[in-house]
């Protein structure tokens, strides 16, 4: 029963677009930085698939990066750094999302939910507030990236396809 509601949590969370979980606080974040980030991860993603939105996913990213040709460090970035650059590149590519376009995918994610037919109203009712919890998350990270917003804006077209998140730079 939990597997099944862990599942069902995890395809909702996907059907928003975001795997959520970063909790670094990134200092400041240049254009620069911003750029040559989203360009690693544009490079990154073509080797190495659409990348979730996670600690363990940035972590695996600089590690599987370090074992094959060591492209961040290239750049410049210790793990550290990558971590919290990532952070603001993806905060500050949330903030750059229209708004109409933010709050669509954000009710459509939850409505993908709601209709899930191999849910009981139970199973729904249980899994509900986590969904609800990851939504205000998402509305939080995206605020607090509007500090970054100016310096990702132009990277924002890579990021999005990195991430695959399906929120929609241009809609």
């Amino acid at each position: 029963m939990r597997r099944l509601l862990r599942q069902s949590l995890m395809a909702a969370i996907a059907g928003i677009g975001l795997a959520l979980g970063l909790t670094f606080p990134a200092n400041s974040l240049t254009a620069d930085e911003a750029g040559k980030v989203a360009a690693l991860l544009a490079e990154l993603s073509a080797e190495l698939g659409d990348f979730a939105y996670d600690e363990e996913e940035a972590d695996r990213i600089f590690d599987e990066d370090e074992a094959s040709n060591g492209q961040i460090k290239a750049a410049g970035f210790d793990r550290e750094e990558w971590k919290e650059a990532v952070d603001a590149v993806f905060r500050g590519y949330l903030a750059t999302i229209p708004n109409d376009a933010f709050s669509a995918r954000l009710t459509e994610g939850l409505q993908g939910f709601e209709s899930m037919s191999h849910l009981s109203a139970e199973q729904k009712a249980e899994v509900r507030p986590l969904i609800e919890e990851k939504i205000a998350e998402i509305q939080l990270l995206r605020a607090e990236g509007a500090a970054y917003a100016k310096a990702v804006a132009p990277y924002a077209a890579k990021v999005e396809a990195a991430f695959d998140t399906g929120l929609g730079v241009g809609d």
